[in-house]
């Protein structure tokens, strides 16, 4: 079912972590659990912005857990809802910062 949340379950990323094969599992709602080749794990939201599909980098698993980036993932896609878009609004962050550190 489209949009359906809370696929996955801590016990099967767990278990793919150990196991260290190259994944991306959607948990439902836009949020997907990824794992690189070099078992590296992490969370991913996808959304659809300016009728253009956007990916906003939630965090590394196991900092973020799965409770946490579902809650995340909500908060971001309200965010969107409202008009917002919150990868670009990281962007400029990130540029923010960057601007504060050169000039320091």
């Amino acid at each position: 079912m489209a949009g359906e949340r809370g696929k996955l379950t801590d016990l099967q990323i767990r278990h793919w972590v150990k196991a260290g094969v190259p994944l991306a599992k959607a948990d439902g709602g836009g949020l997907t659990f990824t794992l690189s080749a070099g078992g590296s794990a992490g969370w991913i939201l996808r959304y659809s912005f300016g009728g253009r599909r956007r990916e906003l980098t939630i965090g590394r698993y196991p900092d973020i857990g799965l409770a946490e980036a579902r809650g995340i993932a909500t908060l971001e896609r309200a965010e969107v809802q409202q008009g917002r878009n919150p990868a670009a609004e990281k962007l400029q962050g990130q540029g923010d910062r960057r601007a504060r550190l050169d000039g320091a």
